[in-house]
């Protein structure tokens, strides 16, 4: 297993141009931004459990790392893989950080939930509640899940983007907002994804 850090690690893979979207697997000496730290750990392709437990850093932030390394226009990918590295460094408190993040996709989302009952809406309050310290019930949050996946049979990304985030899945969040948004805006949305997380 390597001895280097993993910002030294995601700094070598943008020099040797290891980056590639598409594939977890190691391919012709490229991979996605998972599969190359995977690669070099010696998990399996994709393994974000056993990544999360090597770095420290929780499954839900490589799982950002990985959503928004792959919907990022291409000539900012790999620049997006040593950012999160070096940002994840600094990070104390990453339950704020996936919140906050998940709070960005819900509020670009909203704008596309035409639901009768904004079942976006409804989640951001949760969230805008957790981060102000009153933390939502366990009840609350189910009746956010139960209301988003209703809303997400009868159609839209948007209630997709309610259902997913009621469970903190932090990159479904993401994909659904950016495929709410559609093709231009979708690109659009990932920078500002991106942009969020490098702030916090």
């Amino acid at each position: 297993m390597t001895q280097e850090t993993f910002a030294e690690m995601a700094r070598r893979h943008l020099c040797d141009d290891m980056l590639a979207a598409g594939n977890f697997k190691m391919v012709d000496g490229q991979a996605c931004s998972v599969g190359c730290f995977c690669y070099d750990y010696g998990l399996k392709p994709g393994d974000f459990e056993g990544l999360a437990k090597l770095t420290g850093y929780p499954e839900a932030a490589h799982r950002l790392q990985e959503s928004i390394f792959e919907g990022l226009p291409e000539t900012e990918r790999a620049n997006w893989h040593v950012a999160f590295a070096e940002k994840a460094a600094t990070v104390t408190d990453w339950q704020t950080v996936i919140d906050r993040i998940i709070l960005t996709s819900l509020r670009i989302a909203e704008a596309y939930d035409t639901s009768e009952s904004k079942v976006v809406a409804a989640v951001i309050a949760l969230y805008e509640r957790r981060l102000n310290g009153d933390n939502p019930s366990d009840a609350e949050w189910v009746a956010a899940y139960a209301a988003g996946a209703v809303a997400r049979d009868a159609a839209g990304a948007a209630r997709c983007a309610a259902r997913a985030v009621a469970r903190d899945a932090a990159g479904a969040a993401a994909w659904a907002a950016a495929d709410a948004a559609g093709n231009a805006a979708g690109n659009a949305a990932w920078v500002q994804i991106r942009d969020a997380f490098l702030n916090v």
